[in-house]
């Protein structure tokens, strides 16, 4: 049987989306098929970026610096999340005990989580030294873990693969270059860098498109993720005049101007809300 009475794209080009789509879901593509999209994705992907030299960092008094501190929250009803279509794929649907939400509108009595909160503005011309600890990103349950992470720019950004399936990492940056590599061996690891600050960059698999996860690239370390109780915390931050921004892949952005004088805490809370 040919490819195309078999139902299956005769040709697919390097780098882009393995060959699947209405008609050909991806758990039910042949052996030979997954098997040459691995080999193909492998051969032509890229891995981020190539990094220069090591940054020579600003120095830093420690004994002046501060911290802001603050909330996200969310203000009227809360939008409703719609489940991942993971029935479809039973070998990953079998991985969770019922329906799976797409995580977008992770609300707790007013409080947001997934929000990416960062200075925005104010840190002039400082310089800081690359984390040589890596970022992880698992592929859980057909699923990237965490969803949302921040990273430094060159800091080492791991993807493992903890499931026994085909995944496949397609990260597309807007001012680095991306990177599109098949991983199908459960354990496997794979090691990317993004060169170039981006809030935010995304990936995705391929193989299964519900698969999302958004990585915040700053060139400094004052960034957090909220969790359930939408707290943040931008600890050791040099005195100075900021301008706190706070990303959601749903919600959008927010802003505030935030001064913290030596050795200060200032508080600054970020507000969504269902009217905007």
């Amino acid at each position: 049987m040919s490819k195309a009475a078999a139902g299956v794209p005769a040709k697919f080009d390097c780098p882009g989306a393995l060959p699947y789509g209405p008609g050909v879901p991806p758990a039910r593509l042949p052996a030979w098929l997954l098997l040459g999209c691995l080999t193909l994705l492998a051969a032509c992907s890229g891995g981020g970026s190539e990094c220069g030299p090591a940054r020579v960092p600003t120095p830093l008094d420690h004994a002046v610096t501060g911290r802001i501190t603050g909330t996200v929250d969310f203000q009227g009803p809360v939008p409703a999340m719609t489940p991942l279509p993971l029935s479809g794929e039973p070998a990953c649907a079998a991985q969770h005990s019922g329906p799976v939400p797409s995580g977008d509108a992770l609300v707790e009595d007013g409080h947001v989580a997934n929000a990416f909160v960062y200075i925005r503005d104010g840190l002039g011309g400082r310089t800081f030294a690359t984390p040589t600890e890596p970022v992880t990103i698992d592929q859980r349950g057909c699923l990237y873990e965490p969803h949302v992470v921040g990273a430094e720019t060159c800091q080492p950004i791991v993807f493992v693969n903890s499931d026994a399936l085909l995944h496949n990492v397609h990260g597309s940056p807007t001012h680095s270059p991306a990177w599109n590599f098949a991983m199908g061996v459960q354990g496997g690891t794979r090691t990317v860098r993004v060169a170039e600050p981006e809030v935010m960059v995304d990936v995705r698999c391929d193989v299964h498109p519900w698969m999302r996860a958004y990585v915040g690239v700053l060139d400094h370390p004052y960034f957090a993720v909220t969790g359930a109780d939408g707290r943040f915390t931008l600890a050791d931050v040099p005195p100075g005049d900021y301008v706190i921004a706070s990303w959601h892949e749903r919600f959008g952005t927010r802003e505030a101007k935030v001064t913290l004088g030596p050795r200060e805490t200032t508080r600054t809370d970020l507000v969504y809300s269902a009217a905007r």
